[in-house]
């Protein structure tokens, strides 16, 4: 093929950028980090020690550390700059974060944020972020919401998050939405939700450890049918029946990861993983304990991981 010289030039730059681009977007078909939420009441820079010291390479920020700001959209340029620089001099990625939790995206200010998080993420070179629907309990586990106001909800909600989407789409982040009761409750329930908003900006975070806390639910028969809509994946472990607050350190608990690693790698799974608890029955443990426990989460999950992916 003869190429004229602006074609040659076009064609080269093409390949620089295609150079530029980290190995992972083309030979890893998945990304393990961990997030920084068990470590939120330890400085930002402590989790990022604990995380990198475990062996991850990529990370999931917390909004906040020490109940103060530290990954939100009221960041400053200067706020934004020293953020990144905490994240490369760590030797870590950050590969997904939350947005839209903790806020009513049905309002005006509870949007300006959401889309506030969707331009964070971007600016830091996240493609993919995780929240989460309604509420459905007026109180956990078995008092509902009123059905006509449960509905209205609803509706609400998903006029305001297509509003997200449409956002998401024109900056090229991905925003998923993981069980955590409502209208994710279960895979067969996120199906409808990514079939009521159609776009490849917006897709389900799979958590079988909410599944099982909220809904008693292990392993979700119909997983198999919703993996190809999966996209991310935050990683808890569980122990015990229905709303029995235990999230072991993966490995350690009744979780079957293996099956679940197998069941959304069939579906075409490539995408992100953030281990995101490891408090057992909850309570305050020091950084040090956190550090052995994300350790021996990565030691569980790094080579079932590589074996799973790649059979």
């Amino acid at each position: 093929m003869n190429l004229t010289k602006r074609q040659f030039l076009k064609h080269a730059a093409g390949l620089a950028g295609l150079a530029g681009l980290p190995l992972r977007a083309a030979s890893e078909p998945y990304q393990l980090g961990c997030q920084t939420l068990p470590y939120r009441s330890f400085p930002l820079s402590r989790a990022l020690e604990g995380i990198r010291k475990a062996g991850y390479r990529y990370v999931m920020p917390t909004g906040t550390h020490e109940r103060k700001p530290v990954f939100v959209p009221t960041l400053t340029s200067a706020e934004r700059a020293e953020l990144k620089r905490q994240f490369k001099d760590a030797g870590l990625e950050p590969f997904m974060a939350f947005a839209g939790l903790g806020m009513d995206i049905r309002k005006p200010d509870g949007m300006k944020t959401y889309l506030g998080e969707l331009d964070l993420a971007a600016e830091l070179g996240m493609k993919t972020v995780v929240g989460a629907g309604p509420w459905y309990y007026t109180k956990f586990p078995n008092v509902p919401k009123r059905a006509r106001d449960w509905e209205k909800e609803c509706d609400e909600f998903y006029a305001a998050l297509e509003q997200g989407v449409r956002h998401a789409e024109s900056i090229g982040v991905t925003i998923t939405l993981k069980p955590h009761t409502g209208i994710t409750a279960t895979a067969a329930a996120c199906l409808k939700v990514v079939k009521r908003i159609v776009s490849e900006r917006f897709k389900i975070c799979w958590d079988a450890g909410n599944v099982s806390f909220y809904e008693g639910i292990n392993p979700d028969p119909d997983l198999p049918d919703l993996a190809p809509f999966v996209k991310a994946v935050c990683i808890k472990d569980y122990q015990g029946g229905r709303a029995e607050a235990d999230f072991p350190v993966p490995g350690s608990g009744q979780i079957d990861h293996a099956l679940m690693f197998r069941t959304l790698f069939a579906g075409g799974f490539r995408g992100p993983l953030a281990v995101e608890r490891v408090d057992g029955k909850g309570g305050p443990v020091t950084a040090e304990i956190l550090d052995q426990r994300i350790a021996q989460a990565y030691n569980f999950l790094a080579p079932l991981l590589e074996k799973t992916a790649r059979s």
